[in-house]
């Protein structure tokens, strides 16, 4: 075994997706499961601006728990100063998922968002009321001008690119990815209720397709046909697996045979 016994010696560490804890939130009083959270929270969000938009219910399935426990963790940050959250409304009004801010930062006063803590947030009110401080006026603003801006989960974003790089793949340029796409893809999955799965067969069967990869060259367009593109693989078989397809030829055979 090589000893590094000098100071110019190496180590090679391979390059792999991490998360990084401040040593703040790691040696506070917090419980394994609240610094669980923390990171969970920064490895489903956009860790330039310190963001996540993950539902509870998301939240304990990645944590492996239920949502009480992801509740009673989420007070335990909130409690320290390590992240603090908005509750946000969907376009008809509903309660949506939270929007939480993670903080790296051990003495400061967040001026991102406002944890609900520090500022009241009412019933009737995703923002908090009007206040003439720094804190809520910069809520006011982060809700009028970012709250636009999604962060969507590993699936969609892969299904977004996947889309594209076929689309390139056919001679086409390459479109740009934006977050349209994958408000696209998500609602194909969370409102039309089809799983990534069949989203990702549907995607490479489009763009296969001699007459549809040139008519599909965007998420809306895929979703606005997705119902029809679904029956048209079933016509063709391509929507079913490798054994059904090969039941389904042997079936068709001994029926022509019988005839």
């Amino acid at each position: 075994m090589h000893n590094l016994s000098q100071d110019t010696d190496e180590i090679h560490v391979e390059p792999l997706p991490f998360q990084q804890i401040p040593n703040w939130v790691f040696e506070s009083d917090v419980s394994a499961t609240a610094i669980k959270l923390y990171l969970v929270l920064r490895k489903n969000g956009d860790n330039k601006r310190g963001t996540s938009y993950w539902s509870r219910k998301k939240l304990a399935e990645q944590m492996g728990s239920s949502i009480a426990t992801v509740d009673r963790a989420k007070t335990e940050l909130i409690a320290i100063g390590a992240i603090c959250y908005i509750k946000r409304k969907n376009e008809t009004g509903d309660w949506t998922s939270n929007l939480y801010h993670m903080h790296t930062a051990s003495t400061h006063l967040c001026n991102y968002l406002a944890s609900k803590t520090r500022v009241g947030s009412p019933k009737n009110d995703a923002t908090g009321s009007p206040k003439n401080d720094a804190q809520t006026n910069n809520h006011i603003e982060l809700r009028t001008k970012e709250l636009t801006t999604r962060t969507y989960g590993v699936e969609i974003t892969q299904l977004s690119n996947l889309l594209a790089d076929l689309i390139e793949a056919n001679g086409i340029k390459r479109p740009d990815v934006t977050d349209k796409w994958h408000q696209e893809i998500e609602r194909l999955n969370r409102l039309d209720g089809y799983s990534y799965e069949q989203i990702e067969q549907t995607i490479r069967w489009v763009q296969q397709d001699s007459f549809w990869r040139s008519n599909v060259l965007s998420p809306a367009k895929l979703r606005k046909q997705f119902g029809a593109l679904q029956l048209k693989m079933k016509s063709s078989g391509s929507g079913l697996s490798g054994w059904a397809n090969v039941i389904n030829k042997l079936s068709n055979q001994s029926k022509e045979l019988g005839q």
